[in-house]
């Protein structure tokens, strides 16, 4: 078999595949406009009750909101709230990763996800404001100015306190209406699917033989097919629903009896990939993840429950 007829194969495998795995898939837009402090949007000032304030980590350092998702605003989804407010805090990050390095779950120490079935719509983003230990738009916490590359490691060497948050400055959500989306290369299921259908077409074949990145792209004829492939098994974006990206490995694959793999609805990603997934004029690095995706992800069971305490959290960069 030629390599050419093996890409003709690989095409005609995903194509399979991906039409029996779609999930619905709600893609978020993100602008600059303003917006209340009850409504759906990344950075800036968290809705908190009259009587109620920001979390704070197991040291007593106050987190920073950056996510807040009114599910009323959001349309209907299976499995998804259709009332209450869910907020995701994460710490500074200080070469670290926004405080998820303490383990995907149950343990939330260096970061939170609160949930308010129950929204006073008599609170005010001024109130709120007043709660916060540091507003989101103060950029450093000592006198010294903060370093024009965060990732400069002689910068925290020599006393910088870097606060590194995404967005860099607050950002509405604006939700885009319901679609299907089609299981992605970077699914841990996703060799899985493949493997089984091409088993049904040529029982004696090896699937890494036909696997789309395991085919020469010698000319341009296989350049060109394989790159289709290549476009119709990535799909990114910021988005509820649907498919995670992982630029690295799914945690899922090592789950040894944690219940990772019981994880299996998307709940929130943010991805700063806004070449191929534009987000209006919010500039080019308003999301700045440093090239991958932040996921959070959650049982279906528990989402229906409203249930947050159990969710998946990574964030993987290029």
């Amino acid at each position: 078999m030629t390599n050419i007829e093996k890409i003709q194969i690989c095409q005609e495998v995903v194509n399979q595949i991906q039409a029996e795995n779609k999930r619905p898939v709600c893609r978020l837009r993100l602008t600059r406009d303003s917006f209340g402090v009850t409504d759906s949007h990344l950075g800036g000032v968290p809705y908190v009750p009259h009587n109620g304030q920001i979390p704070t980590d197991v040291d007593g350092n106050q987190l920073w909101l950056c996510a807040q998702i009114n599910f009323a605003q959001m349309p209907s989804m299976d499995n998804f709230p259709d009332s209450g407010l869910l907020q995701i805090y994460l710490e500074d990050w200080h070469f670290g990763d926004f405080g998820l390095d303490d383990g995907p779950f149950p343990a939330q120490e260096y970061w939170r996800t609160v949930y308010y079935p129950d929204i006073d719509e008599t609170v005010t983003m001024e109130e709120c404001e007043a709660k916060m230990a540091i507003f989101w738009a103060e950029a450093k916490r000592s006198n010294m100015p903060r370093p024009a590359n965060p990732f400069d490691l002689q910068d925290i060497e020599e006393g910088y306190d870097v606060l590194w948050r995404c967005p860099n400055v607050p950002l509405k959500i604006i939700f885009q209406s319901v679609e299907q989306e089609s299981v992605n290369h970077e699914d841990y299921r996703f060799d899985q699917f493949f493997a089984a259908a091409l088993a049904a077409k040529l029982p004696d074949a090896d699937p890494k033989e036909f696997m789309p990145y395991e085919l020469d792209d010698d000319t341009s004829e296989e350049r060109e097919a394989l790159n289709k492939i290549y476009s119709q098994i990535k799909n990114g974006g910021c988005k509820m629903g649907g498919y995670p990206n992982y630029l690295q490995d799914d945690p899922r694959l090592y789950d040894k009896g944690e219940g990772w793999a019981e994880c299996d609805t998307l709940l929130l990603q943010l991805y700063d990939d806004t070449y191929d997934y534009p987000q209006d004029d919010i500039g080019g690095m308003d999301l700045s993840l440093n090239g991958g995706p932040l996921n959070f992800i959650i049982r279906a069971e528990d989402l229906r429950n409203r249930d947050f305490s159990r969710v998946l959290a990574q964030w993987a960069c290029t």
